[in-house]
């Protein structure tokens, strides 16, 4: 198992701790998991719980601003990548919102207002190098072993190369779902780049 989860003590959110501590103590009681799983069962009921709620907010406020199949191109292409390469977070659920939807406004406008092709692919090559770089996040709170790093990084090349193959299938046929998938692999690279240098936790 993946310990790239902070541990619970250093989560504080409020009404949202409180219902994944009552999940994670009934799957503790149906033998479920174990013990020393608890910390990981918590952080992933709150994670996966946003990561529902965000993608319910998140593809209509792109959808403001841009084409809605647009909007769920961008915020699927770089939550698809950065699953496996982490990232910038807000140091609360609310916070972690609130950018994650200035994030979607700015990376999906963007979309439509960069035309030059091959300014395109120099962002794609750069942020590519970037993220292959910088990549996977491991602030203090993932304590990603060396070992565990190694193990993601096959990972994340792969997510990378599949992004890159849409990318250009989809140049040819659909320009704008291209471009997305290119500015959420960016958006990924930039917040790889707000992670390391200390900005938000993990």
């Amino acid at each position: 198992m993946e310990k790239w989860y902070p541990e619970s003590k250093n989560i504080k959110v409020g009404s949202m701790e409180k219902f994944s501590n009552k999940l994670t103590d009934y799957f503790l009681r149906k033998g479920l998991i174990e013990a020393k799983q608890t910390p990981w069962c918590k952080y992933m009921i709150m994670h996966r719980v946003m990561d529902v709620i965000s993608l319910l907010w998140l593809v209509p406020i792109g959808s403001l601003v841009a084409p809605w199949y647009i909007s769920i191109t961008f915020v699927l292409s770089y939550r698809f990548l950065r699953s496996r390469t982490g990232g910038f977070h807000a140091k609360s659920p609310l916070g972690c919102l609130l950018a994650a939807t200035v994030t979607q406004l700015i990376g999906t406008s963007l979309v439509s207002r960069i035309e030059s092709t091959l300014l395109l692919f120099c962002i794609l090559f750069f942020s590519s190098c970037l993220i292959i770089y910088l990549a996977p996040a491991n602030n203090p709170e993932l304590h990603l072993t060396q070992e565990e790093i190694q193990a993601l990084l096959p990972r994340i090349k792969m997510r990378l190369f599949l992004l890159w193959l849409l990318i250009v299938v989809l140049f040819f046929f659909v320009p704008l779902m291209a471009t997305s998938i290119l500015v959420g692999v960016a958006t990924t690279a930039l917040l790889l780049v707000l992670s390391k240098s200390k900005i938000g936790v993990n």
